[in-house]
């Protein structure tokens, strides 16, 4: 006699001919899948080994603006985020998650939050990435000027090459290099961005003093929120870092008495071009331009202390 031959039980399709007429059991399928997808989710995260923290320079959160803090799920509309910096001074970008509430308005407020922590982060990453952009430049420019690469690529002088190949000016290159060492002795106490122009009062502090010098002199001027600057100056002058004011001497005098003589020859411009205004006004703006121009960038080149 012959073993009854056993039929398994059929197994209910979604969306199939058998479950057609059926919404509720399709609906429950949908939830079991859904729910053992968020226990596979749950259980690789809970297998994922913690990362060992990496020490990061210790600095108030007061005297560092721009550094990028950490955020907590609850603050960051549920992002998950690392608990510290990441070693080169990153955010991680926060992750896309869903509210557990089914409250409209709950919801709205979750992902609001998100989206103020994804702007947050970006920011955060974007003055960082502008301090290495310093920092990376300064460096290479540094490198190409000392070793006269210049004559290599068949140009004149170091400023020939800057201009031509990257679009970057003599003085601007200049300037570059010479805030590269306390661009390099802030980067560990803050993210912040750092622009070439407010460095330049704390570089004969780096000389004179060294970079825990300047790195006193930030943290000062940070701790009232500025660091223009005239924050920096007032700042190394109460740490007593500022440097003494020199003494005119009698070369310096004469040298200011020709200035002086030839003056006369800049102000005849500004009354040519004022007399030229009485007749074509047009004119008289566009050559005036053309006078304001020359004037900064010739002020840049003197606070640069070019090399000619």
């Amino acid at each position: 006699m012959s073993a009854k031959r056993k039929v398994p039980p059929p197994i209910p399709v979604v969306g199939g001919a058998a479950g057609a007429g059926d919404p509720s059991r399709e609906e429950q399928l949908r939830q079991w899948e859904e729910g053992q997808r968020q226990l596979r989710a749950q259980q690789a995260a809970a297998a994922t080994p913690t990362p060992t923290p990496v020490p990061v320079a210790a600095v108030p959160a007061q005297s560092a603006p721009g550094r990028a803090e950490p955020l907590t799920p609850a603050a960051s509309g549920g992002a998950v985020t690392s608990a510290r910096v990441a070693a080169a001074g990153y955010l991680p970008m926060p992750e896309f998650t869903e509210p557990d509430s089914s409250d409209p308005a709950e919801r709205l407020e979750f992902y609001s939050r998100g989206i103020l922590a994804v702007q947050y982060a970006a920011r955060a990453n974007h003055e960082r990435a502008e301090q290495q952009r310093l920092i990376g430049l300064g460096l290479r420019l540094r490198a190409v000027k000392e070793e006269e690469l210049h004559k290599t690529a068949g140009y004149d002088t170091f400023g020939d090459l800057t201009l031509a190949r990257f679009g970057i000016k003599k003085h601007q290159a200049n300037n570059v290099i010479r805030v590269l060492g306390v661009a390099q002795a802030l980067e560990d106490i803050t993210t912040q961005e750092l622009k070439e122009r407010p460095l330049r009062v704390l570089v004969p502090i780096l000389d004179t003093h060294g970079p825990e010098a300047v790195r006193e002199t930030w943290v000062e001027a940070a701790r009232h929120g500025n660091v223009a600057d005239t924050a920096l100056r007032e700042a190394a002058n109460f740490l007593g870092y500022a440097p003494p004011k020199e003494l005119p001497v009698l070369e310096e005098k004469r040298e200011a008495e020709k200035s002086s003589a030839g003056a006369g020859e800049s102000l005849k411009a500004v009354e040519r071009i004022r007399a030229l205004a009485a007749k074509d006004p047009a004119l008289a703006r566009r050559e005036a331009e053309q006078l304001e121009s020359a004037v900064r960038e010739l002020l840049e080149e003197l606070a640069g202390n070019l090399e000619r």
